[in-house]
């Protein structure tokens, strides 16, 4: 038994002296779990500060408690202006507000037309433009828009039975009836007069309430009468003509992920190759150090090309994924995505001791960017916090370059600044890998 427990303690001595194996065993798992933990786990899971663009052309309180609705909910961050060509903020009209929505400026667009809620209504009429580049994203946005169209319904009826007294029995008459069902109501059920007579102290208290009687309702077969009650004209703006949307979206974020470990692989061999030999053998040929640098980094860019292009066109022949109408742009992408791939991988191997740190590292930081960065799920799910740092990774940009070319089918213009940043990401990052290694001991 005693050598049973020698063998068993000496395992958790060369377990914990291994970091790689630690990191993998503990780190890893910790840091996914607090990223998912804080997308999905919290009460108050889902969107924060999506922006929106929101057009109030009508005058009715109603419209009004719309759009102030939408302003205070933590989902949203409502736009009500854009920039003109001279670069000045002007209001959206009905043409701007929706192309504002097809360019990507906002994840969808809330119209209240003139008529949405007039003295005949007997509903609200509201019209809602949307790009769902990504699923999730856009269901969410959908149900919570049409919760707050659903929770006017109690004013809508209030103003319009109101409405329609006074318009059959005169004003003085309709007056008169309606303070008397206020003051029956009032006496029987309870509930205050003014708030009956009141439309938008009603709606106050109304929104002040727990949404549960929506949904209850809906789940009895009430939708029918919601729906009734709110007209919400609905408009795919941008990526109605593709043939599988899905794999449009994802197949972007597949190939990112992929390609991080492909090169992550790759840059670590050079820690295979001093130990077999080969690196101290070029070292004495006519070789330079550089020359070793350059070699790895154009075949680890030229692997990463490759292989992107390669997953491209596997979802066109999978997934009918339209890659060729634009593939000019497509591989400028493609190119901008492998130089900063590339740099990331000659970082790890600058900075690495071993193979194996090499590849730990990399595995914590390949899983973390790619969930952040919206490889996986929306990033407009992630807190502010976390929103911030995706900004910083090249999944992010790249991610969002892919949706720009093959979502939206975008030109040299709207794919620019991706291009910039990935550039200027890649350059930075292998400027620091070459420092790291003239430090390191790569190649000693």
């Amino acid at each position: 038994m005693k050598q049973v427990l020698r063998l068993f303690n000496n395992s958790y001595r060369i377990f914990f002296n291994d970091r790689v194996a630690v990191m993998l065993t503990f780190i890893v798992p910790m840091v996914l779990m607090y990223l998912f933990g804080a997308i999905f786990g919290s009460a108050d899971s889902g969107p924060d500060r999506m922006p929106i663009a929101v057009l109030n052309q009508s005058n009715s309180p109603v419209a009004q408690q719309v759009v102030a609705t939408l302003d205070t909910m933590k989902a949203f961050r409502v736009i009500k202006t854009y920039k003109d060509k001279q670069g000045r903020q002007v209001a959206f009209d009905s043409v701007t507000i929706k192309r504002f929505a097809q360019t990507g400026g906002a994840a969808a667009a809330v119209v209240l037309p003139p008529d949405a809620f007039t003295d005949t209504s007997l509903g609200l009429k509201m019209k809602f433009y949307y790009d769902p580049k990504n699923e999730i994203e856009f269901q969410v946005v959908q149900g919570l828009i049409k919760q707050v169209a659903y929770n006017q319904i109690p004013a809508i009826i209030n103003q319009s039975m109101q409405r329609q007294s006074e318009k059959y029995l005169g004003t003085k008459s309709g007056q008169a009836f309606n303070r008397g069902i206020a003051s029956l109501v009032s006496k029987y059920f309870h509930v205050d007069t003014s708030l009956i007579m009141n439309p938008s102290k009603a709606m106050a208290n109304w929104m002040n309430t727990s949404t549960s009687s929506v949904q209850d309702s809906s789940k009895k077969g009430g939708t029918n009468f919601f729906e009734n009650m709110v007209k919400i004209e609905s408009q795919q703006v941008v990526g109605e003509q593709l043939k599988n949307p899905w794999a449009t979206r994802s197949v972007g974020g597949w190939a990112m992920t992929f390609l991080l470990f492909t090169i992550t692989a790759s840059s670590a061999s050079l820690f295979d190759e001093k130990k077999s030999g080969v690196m101290l053998r070029l070292l004495v040929s006519p070789v330079s150090r550089v020359h070793i640098l350059w070699s790895k980094y154009f075949f680890n860019m030229s692997l990463g090309i490759i292989q992107l292009f390669f997953m491209f066109f596997v979802g066109w022949v999978m997934f009918d994924v339209d890659v060729f109408s634009n593939v000019v742009n497509l591989l400028l992408i493609i190119l901008a995505a492998s130089v900063a791939c590339t740099s990331f991988g000659m970082l790890l191997a600058a900075f690495a001791q071993t193979r194996q740190q090499a590849q730990g590292l990399g595995t914590l930081l390949i899983l973390s960017m790619s969930a952040v960065g919206g490889a996986w799920f929306p990033t407009s799910f992630m807190p502010p916090t976390i929103q911030s740092i995706s900004k910083l990774t090249f999944v992010y940009w790249s991610m969002d370059g892919f949706l720009e070319v093959l979502w939206r089918g975008s030109g040299i213009a709207a794919i620019a600044p991706h291009l910039l940043i990935l550039f200027g990401m890649g350059s930075v990052i292998s400027a620091v890998s070459v420092w790291g290694f003239k430090r390191g001991k790569v190649f000693e």
